[in-house]
């Protein structure tokens, strides 16, 4: 005696292998695997949908779009190297919330944006919003961080730099990649 796959009725099978008591509920039975079947065939097109979805919309990101990106993954990369420490005023304090603070802003000098050497943590409300980068607390900080030549490096390089959108997907990668690095280590 075995129970039937359908109505969990013990039944004694006639044949090997047979799962059903009767021709009625071998029926449900494949009627509920046809069923089955069709809903794993609808997830997998629903998933291959949404993942075609995703390359349409990958395509239609402009190059801003695209910086955008880069730039949060920039940002996120330089948080996580230099920790909670503003490098203009210092302050280590639990509860601020801190941003990646470029020396030379965005807007006089865009070539520099991702140049890991111009950006730092700061002191979001504080030193990046109120006092505009505090550059003035942010040079001598700068200076004894990374050296007087390659500062004087980032406040001499004015040659621009148009990005593009391969540019931009490279950057985005780049940065995705160092900070899973940090991560591990």
């Amino acid at each position: 005696m075995k129970p039937c796959r359908s109505c969990k009725q013990p039944f004694t099978p006639t044949r090997p292998l047979q799962f059903a008591c009767s021709l009625p509920c071998a029926l449900d039975l494949a009627q509920e695997t046809r069923e089955k079947a069709e809903r794993r065939t609808e997830k997998a097109k629903a998933a291959l949908d949404r993942k075609e979805l995703r390359k349409g919309r990958e395509k239609l990101k402009t190059l801003r779009d695209l910086l955008a990106e880069a730039q949060v993954w920039c940002n996120k990369y330089v948080r996580f190297r230099d920790g909670n420490k503003c490098i203009s005023c210092g302050t280590t304090k639990p509860g601020i919330q801190y941003c990646a603070g470029h020396f030379r802003s965005r807007g006089a000098a865009s070539h520099l944006r991702f140049n890991l050497d111009n950006i730092h943590v700061q002191c979001n409300k504080y030193c990046n919003s109120a006092l505009s980068g505090n550059i003035s607390a942010y040079r001598p900080a700068l200076i004894e961080k990374i050296g007087l030549d390659r500062v004087l490096a980032l406040e001499n390089d004015n040659e621009p730099h148009k990005f593009t959108s391969e540019e931009a997907k490279e950057i985005k990668a780049s940065f995705k990649l160092k900070l899973k690095e940090l991560d591990h280590e």
